[in-house]
């Protein structure tokens, strides 16, 4: 049994990301080890909970995206619309973006609790103007995630502006402010290992998602994660597939290489997702 922590299937305005136009695991670097997504190609659902069925992914998180271009952004009562049609299949994420200013930050956020959102997605650096995790004016919406007790996913990578932007000691200054927040890391604040190696062992309530930076064997630096994985006995690791960025099944079975006992696979594939987001 699989759950995919990080998932945007091709629904609605998921389909305006770029990362659909084509399929990003079509380009390079990626595409040097890439299965193509048929589902994300043809933007076909049908075929995406085929390609999820045929990787053994039970479930998922989808993750929302809000950016200051809402060409490239995901309505939130999409990603709610998404969770309504398939409750068995799908944990919705809401998103907020703090460019449109604060006051209207927290109105979406209201919202997005209201309509069932088990958590909440930001990427701050991409934002106008950028802002690393502890900017002051995110500091309202971690205090009221912390207060509902739903996690935030911060998506910090090379991708997301600046590298300083990604750095780990920024997030390692939030999770010490709000210590009942849950924060995962989506993307693992690639590049920055094994720095952040040393925020998850410091701060109990963050938790790593490294997806395609770790299941890649083309990603440098990507058998760190399989030695962390076990010096912290596959506490607090998330499998995260990053579809349609990379292939699902392929991302299942380029696990295989790590050699994970039976129990630490139970831990990354399901039961350390069930266990934050308490299921």
């Amino acid at each position: 049994m699989v759950f995919d922590f990080r998932l945007r299937p091709p629904y609605k305005s998921f389909c305006n990301l770029g990362i659909f136009h084509p399929s990003c695991n079509e380009l390079v670097p990626q595409k040097y080890h890439a299965v193509v997504n048929e589902s994300a190609r043809k933007l076909s659902m049908s075929l995406f909970w085929k390609e999820m069925d045929e990787a053994g992914i039970v479930a998922g998180c989808a993750i929302g995206r809000q950016v200051p271009d809402d060409t490239l952004s995901v309505m939130n009562a999409d990603i709610l619309a998404l969770a309504q049609e398939y409750p068995d299949r799908i944990i919705p994420f809401g998103s907020l973006d703090v460019s449109r200013g604060v006051a209207t930050a927290m109105t979406e956020l209201e919202l997005c609790l209201k309509g069932g959102c088990r958590g909440i997605a930001l990427e701050p650096g991409c934002a106008v103007p950028p802002r690393k995790v502890d900017a002051n004016v995110l500091y309202p919406i971690y205090a009221r995630c912390e207060q509902a007790e739903v996690p935030v996913v911060l998506t910090l990578s090379q991708f997301q502006g600046d590298l300083d932007f990604s750095d780990p000691a920024a997030v390692q200054r939030v999770a010490r402010d709000f210590p009942n927040l849950s924060i995962v890391l989506a993307h693992g604040c690639y590049p920055w290992i094994p720095m952040v190696f040393q925020l998850i062992l410091t701060c109990p309530n963050v938790w790593l998602l490294p997806d395609i930076y770790m299941y890649n064997p083309m990603a440098p630096g990507n058998r760190m994660y399989e030695e962390f994985f076990h010096w912290v006995d596959g506490e607090r690791i998330l499998f995260g597939s990053a579809y349609p960025c990379y292939n699902l099944k392929q991302a299942v079975e380029d696990m295989e290489r790590f050699h994970l006992s039976e129990r630490h696979k139970r831990k990354f594939f399901w039961e350390n997702a069930h266990s934050l987001l308490k299921i």
